[in-house]
């Protein structure tokens, strides 16, 4: 019977592969390979690496080695290595640093594979415990501040003179002879402090001066950090700056703000609060509407903004007949609350404006020319959410456009709206600096017969610096930004002056040379000049006028005046500042010698905001014009080994050359020589 048997599967087997090619099977072994451990610590801190070395043989081509560390059945930690042939291996693996985990006994596995899928375990225990350092140290910016034993267990402290908010994280020395250390960071997700981050923990305490900042390194606890209450109920802490409470705010009622020690300096949202009392100032009355509303108090700006709620976790929404909670204003960077340094934006759910709810189906913004709306220029929208899914106003009635959920008009001499519902000034308009104006839109005929007006209801004083250059007295644009018209040579040296001026913590060197600690001499040549001082983030930059001064210069036919840099791969002052496709936004690249435009940079990643980081280290796409408009040079050329950098693809586009990316933090050259004519421009890009 045995022989049948194995003649009848054979014949089977015979029919099969004449019927089919059969796939091929895959080989496995329940044999792992011989494993032996010849050193592993016999003991191990939360935070550090058991290291370990272990022998593996087999008749195999071996697979893998992990090492695994357990709590209990749970697996905290692996380490994997790739091995092929039989030997000695070592390697370690990190033990994770849990909070509130006690000292106790881990588990060690060793897990030898090989390509057949044999497995070989071998198990170990290991003492575990905290570390208990000698010390801590505190780091806040660059600074570094020791952190010694309290008395209580695992607990560190320092005291020394602090900001009101001490934002930084905590490091241990090195816990053992291969140097591991472990740092304490916030996460924002976990909500707390967690093991092997450095994002800034946001101690905080009422005021600044001297206090001591404590951390327990078994229970993460620390101290001081800022307590918010608003109306007796604490708000939670959103992130190291803000911190917000979703509540029911009664139109008339008065609210108290308290744990802000320099409270009465804040910017409290007009549309929204009013100050119930001078001698009281956290007392606050609310303004609009009765409803449910989100409090932040964002500390970046010391500024209390407000937002309505559908619930405690949907926002504020409009629906098609004017009924709802919200209007959105959505915008450009010359809108934003307490200021344009916090502007709207186009990015909807960052920068978002909630119009207050004054009225059933009434809203309204109050914003002051010159400080949270630019007095000269501004673009933004109204839409039904915080979003750009459904909701935009257009200008007019328009059934083709995606989202026609409304429509607005307004009689206005000074504002006008664009087909697409985009609000800016009228032709000729400005606003009057340090004038208060209010935004109302009325929807009470419904989302498709919206209507806009515009109401100065007052003036205030903007806060002025004293900024000369060369004794001439800079004009204030808004809160922020002055300039000043200047007719200037070549080698020229200018003299900073007035009571606020400053060492600038940067000076556009296309531009400008410092030469001491208030001047610097004209890099471009001779012409006229617009020089901008940014008082907010001390930036001092230019842009080249015509000779009579009516406006920005363009490239003449003589190849003299300026080019502009428009599209992505180049900002100013930083890469985060590139202008896209946007024109007025074009970066202004002067005459450094006749017919030769040069701009000179650190190179940065994408949306770097670190001042001088001016060029993508990589992602270029965009063209240089020879105005801040569409009006195109001729082909580019790029001069002998600036392909190494650069490719000029199909549109005259510059973009970076296939597998190129710029050195971050280096310094380049890029020049653009028209000497040969504005219908033949050269590129050229050094590395300094």
């Amino acid at each position: 019977m045995k022989n049948l048997k194995y003649i009848v599967l054979s014949l089977l087997a015979t029919a099969a592969l004449l019927g089919c090619k059969k796939d091929p099977e895959l080989a496995v072994t329940d044999v792992g390979p011989e494993m032996s451990v010849i050193s592993v610590d016999e003991k191990a801190y939360f935070g550090a690496a058991i290291s370990f070395e272990v022998s593996m043989q087999d008749r195999l081509p071996l697979s893998t080695l992990k090492a695994q560390v357990f709590f209990d059945d749970e697996m905290v930690a692996e380490e994997v290595i790739r091995t092929k042939t039989s030997g000695t291996y070592e390697g370690s693996v990190v033990v994770p640093y849990y909070k509130d985990i006690p000292n106790g006994d881990a588990t060690l596995r060793f897990v030898g594979q090989n390509i057949e899928f044999g497995l070989t375990t071998i198990e170990q225990t290991i003492p575990v415990s905290r570390p208990e350092p000698a010390y801590l140290t505190f780091v806040l910016d660059d600074k570094e501040y020791r952190m010694e034993p309290t008395g209580t267990k695992y607990e560190y402290a320092v005291t020394d003179n602090f900001p009101q908010k001490a934002s930084g994280y905590i490091t241990t020395p090195e816990l053992d002879e291969a140097g591991s250390v472990v740092t304490f960071g916030y996460d924002t997700a976990a909500g707390g402090v967690v093991a092997g981050s450095t994002d800034p923990i946001p101690f905080s305490n009422s005021n600044a001066g001297e206090y001591t900042i404590t951390f327990n390194i078994l229970t993460f606890a620390g101290s001081p950090f800022t307590t918010l209450t608003f109306n007796g109920t604490e708000m939670a802490m959103v992130d190291s700056d803000n911190y917000s409470i979703v509540t029911t705010l009664t139109q008339n009622e008065v609210y108290e703000m308290s744990g802000i020690a320099d409270f009465a300096t804040w910017d409290i949202d007009r549309d929204y609060f009013e100050r119930a009392d001078a001698a009281n100032p956290e007392a606050l009355t609310f303004l609009p509407m009765s409803g449910t509303y989100k409090v932040t108090a964002n500390f970046k700006f010391n500024y209390l903004k407000i937002e309505a709620m559908n619930s405690a976790t949907e926002l504020g929404t409009l629906s098609a007949d004017g009924s709802g909670t919200a209007i959105w204003v959505i915008g450009d960077t010359n809108v934003g609350k307490p200021s344009t340094s916090n502007a709207a934006s186009w990015n909807p759910e960052n920068g978002g404006l909630c119009m207050a709810r004054v009225a059933d189906r009434k809203y309204q913004i109050t914003l002051v020319a010159g400080t949270s709306i630019n007095a000269s220029k501004f673009d933004f929208k109204f839409f039904w959410k915080k979003t750009w899914d459904n909701g935009e106003f257009l200008g007019k009635d328009d059934p083709t456009f995606k989202n026609p959920y409304g429509v607005v008009t307004t009689d206005s001499d000074i504002i006008k709206l664009s087909d697409s519902g985009n609000v800016g000034l009228v032709e000729g308009k400005t606003l009057d600096l340090g004038g208060v104006y209010r935004f109302t839109l009325d929807v009470s005929g419904g989302t498709m017969a919206a209507t806009l007006s515009l109401e100065k209801i007052g003036e205030e004083a903007l806060p002025a610096a004293d900024l000369t250059i060369n004794g001439t007295k800079l004009e204030q644009v808004d809160s922020s930004n002055y300039t000043i018209d200047l007719d200037l040579t070549q080698g020229q040296t200018l003299t900073f002056g007035g009571s606020d001026m400053f060492m600038p913590a940067w000076i556009n060197p296309d531009f400008f040379a410092i030469t001491s600690m208030t001047t610097a001499t004209l890099v471009p040549v001779s012409g006229k000049y617009r020089i901008t001082v940014d008082v907010s983030t001390s930036v001092i930059d230019a842009l080249v006028l015509n000779a009579d001064g009516t406006g920005l210069a363009t490239l003449d036919d003589s190849g003299h005046g300026a080019v502009y840099f428009i599209g992505y791969g180049l900002g100013s002052p930083a890469a985060a500042n590139e202008p896209g496709w946007t024109t007025e936004k074009g970066i202004c690249v002067p005459e450094a010698e006749p017919g030769i435009y040069r701009m000179t940079a650190q190179a940065g990643q994408e949306g770097s905001t670190v001042l001088g980081q001016r060029f993508r280290v990589n992602g270029w796409s965009g063209k240089f014009y020879k105005s801040r408009g569409w009006s195109d040079l001729g082909t580019l050329t790029l001069s002998e080994g600036s392909d190494a950098y650069f490719q000029i693809v199909s549109g005259g586009n510059i973009e970076m050359a296939t597998g190129v990316s710029l050195e971050e933090g280096a310094t380049y050259v890029l020049t653009l020589d028209v000497t040969g004519g504005n219908d033949k421009p050269v590129l050229t890009m050094q590395k300094q």
